[in-house]
């Protein structure tokens, strides 16, 4: 039950950060609960992050905001921070 409530908690949390995209709200909080996500290896929880990432890639890979975003996920979020690195390269 504990894992359940767990999965609907991540995907509230990711429903909530399709609705807008914030870069200082991304890096102080989004990013943890996408990182959350991406930990369960839940298939519905891993699209939901790989959505997020694909709408809001052209905020994310804005010049100097893709940095400062990659900087901080590399020691932060590792299963993210993959992710991002790909993004400027797709």
């Amino acid at each position: 039950m504990s894992k359940e409530k767990n999965k609907e908690d991540i995907k509230y949390a990711l429903k909530y950060i399709l609705k807008d995209f914030d870069v200082d709200e991304f890096v102080g909080v989004d990013i943890y609960d996408m990182e959350r996500a991406l930990r369960t290896k839940d298939p519905e929880l891993i699209n939901m992050v790989d959505e997020i990432l694909k709408k809001f890639k052209k905020e994310i890979t804005e010049p100097g905001v893709y940095e400062f975003i990659l900087g901080f996920a590399e020691n932060n979020t590792p299963l993210l921070y993959e992710r991002l690195k790909s993004l400027f390269t797709n």
